[in-house]
């Protein structure tokens, strides 16, 4: 047997199949003239009988996509005539235990003709697909995505089956999900949407100018809902004061200030039973070499940075005058540390002043650590909290002296990678801040970066140049698609409703995990077969 494809003058093509190997082509000819009374171009013969392995597969694969498409549709118009479908399902049901029976039960339960004739149906559909060799060359060169239906549909009633013996199960169920056509498709198109994922926000954190982080917070946003969700909203539409989210970042700072003294009192709890006089060599040594930094030959070089030692060096000498067995021990040297620390933080940074008060500041660090080993390491939390804190204060001007307009700048900058942001480094550290404090910031941030109808940045400039190009190629419409996405604004509406139809669509999931979706699909694909 054979499929004749016909082709016709005017590029139309019409198949006969399953026609006998002995029809000539002058009888095929001959036929088609008086069917369609159209000039004939071609006359090709395809028979799957003659077709090895490899060239039934390659048929396959290029068929594949149309195949699945088919299928989708059959889905489809199951699912929109669910009662036609249900009673072609039933009846095939009926029809089958019908069959099963002996004929004197079905008699004496009431014979129904219709199920019979529905289930023999059926079972001629699966004989011309497996009746022969030939038929499942062409079924699979065709079709694939039936044949790939049929043996997944197989398997995963077998899976049900052996429901009680869950190697075999598992086995079953995850050989039905690697051959079901659709559970490839969507595994595919899985794939790109997570690719496009991870485009989408740096193409239109372009366009708009608002920068990656600031479409990828207002996805997140509408996916997780709740408090981080109506924080976004309020924030892209205006409806919440811009500066409460410079009092999240206080109250975040805050918050690691007061974890910190809760550490430092826990550690501390573990060096005040030790009571080891120690010495102050080392610490004579770092005021001496600060000294020879500040001074030549017994005069001041920096009055500033002179004035800072001098403050320093006062107090060491006063702690020095102090009882040795409760001022000289780790916890009391940690105490004069702390008192060095506070002349530290009046100094401005990067100044002479600051690198020399430091010097000697870590002196007395490094000797209590190197007398007092217990020390160094219950302190280690503690000073990595202090670094920290000290870090997030002058990268986003969080400190007592910074004022609210330079801190709400550099908390904006936030949501853009560039030199201003250091690259990213700004963004992790107030990540931090907002993982360690407990308060959120991240979708205020992006809301109101987001909150504009036109473009940030450079791109306000460029984007009308960009519209008027557009429309030269496409018109109207695509000028108008090029402005939607530079519009920070709507970028913003359309990312938090993207967000918001994931979470509909995982909740939805999770209402009913126990449906096998995977069954259900090639149960309305059988069921649209019946029916045609």
């Amino acid at each position: 047997m054979a499929d004749i494809t016909v082709t016709f003058g005017d590029g139309s093509t019409h198949v006969y199949e399953n026609v006998p190997n002995n029809v000539t082509r002058e009888q095929v000819l001959q036929r088609a003239s008086q069917d369609f009374k159209k000039e004939i171009r071609d006359v090709s013969r395809v028979s799957y009988g003659e077709m090895g392995p490899l060239e039934v597969a390659e048929r396959g694969i290029a068929a594949f996509p149309g195949s699945v498409g088919r299928m989708v549709g059959d889905i489809a118009s199951a699912i929109a005539s669910p009662i036609q479908t249900g009673k072609a399902v039933l009846d095939v049901a009926a029809g089958t235990l019908q069959n099963i029976l002996p004929e004197r039960l079905v008699q004496a339960i009431g014979e129904d003709p219709a199920s019979r004739q529905a289930a023999s149906q059926v079972a001629e559909m699966y004989r011309q697909r497996y009746g022969s060799t030939e038929a499942v060359k062409k079924l699979i060169a065709t079709d694939p995505a039936a044949f790939m239906a049929d043996v997944s549909s197989i398997m995963t009633g077998g899976a049900m089956a052996t429901g009680r013996l869950p190697a075999v199960s598992g086995a079953l169920s995850t050989g039905a999900s690697y051959v079901d056509p659709i559970a490839l498709t969507a595994r595919a198109g899985a794939a790109a949407v997570r690719g496009a994922g991870a485009v989408a926000p740096s193409m239109l954190g372009a366009t708009t100018g608002a920068g990656r982080e600031a479409i990828s917070q207002a996805y997140q946003a509408g996916r997780e809902g709740g408090a981080r969700g109506a924080q976004f909203v309020e924030n892209l539409r205006g409806q919440a004061p811009m500066t409460d989210v410079l009092e999240a970042a206080k109250q975040n700072l805050e918050q690691l200030r007061v974890d910190r003294g809760n550490v430092y009192r826990a550690n501390m709890q573990n060096i005040k039973g030790d009571k080891t006089v120690l010495t102050f060599t080392g610490i004579d040594n770092a005021l001496q070499q600060a000294e020879s930094k500040v001074t030549y030959k017994g005069q001041v070089k920096n009055e500033e940075a002179a004035g800072k030692l001098a403050e320093v060096n006062q107090a060491i000498q006063d702690w020095k005058n102090l009882n040795p067995t409760d001022f000289h021990t780790p916890e009391g040297m940690d105490a004069l540390k702390q008192k060095v620390g506070q002349v530290l933080e009046t100094v401005k940074p990067g100044t002479q002043a600051e690198m020399v008060v430091k010097g000697v500041y870590n002196s007395i660090k490094n000797e209590i650590s190197k007398q007092a080993p217990t020390y160094s390491k219950t302190m280690q939390a503690y000073s990595e909290a202090t670094d920290q804190i000290r870090e997030i204060e002058r990268a986003l001007s969080l400190g007592n002296k910074a004022s609210a307009d330079t801190a709400m700048r550099k908390l904006q900058s936030l949501m853009r990678n560039n030199a201003n942001t250091n690259y990213g480094q700004r963004l992790q550290l107030a990540q931090q801040l907002e993982q360690q404090g407990g308060q959120q910031m991240m979708p205020a941030l992006a809301g109101q970066a987001l909150s504009e109808l036109a473009p940030r940045g450079i791109q306000r400039a460029t984007a009308p140049l960009g519209g008027i190009g557009l429309y030269s190629v496409g018109g109207m419409p695509a000028a108008a698609a090029g402005a939607a996405m530079s519009s920070p604004r709507v970028v913003g509406e359309a990312a938090y409703a993207t967000g918001q139809v994931a979470r509909g669509l995982l909740g939805a999931r999770q209402a009913a995990p126990d449906i096998n979706y995977q069954a259900l699909l090639n149960m309305l694909y059988q069921a649209e077969q019946m029916k045609e």
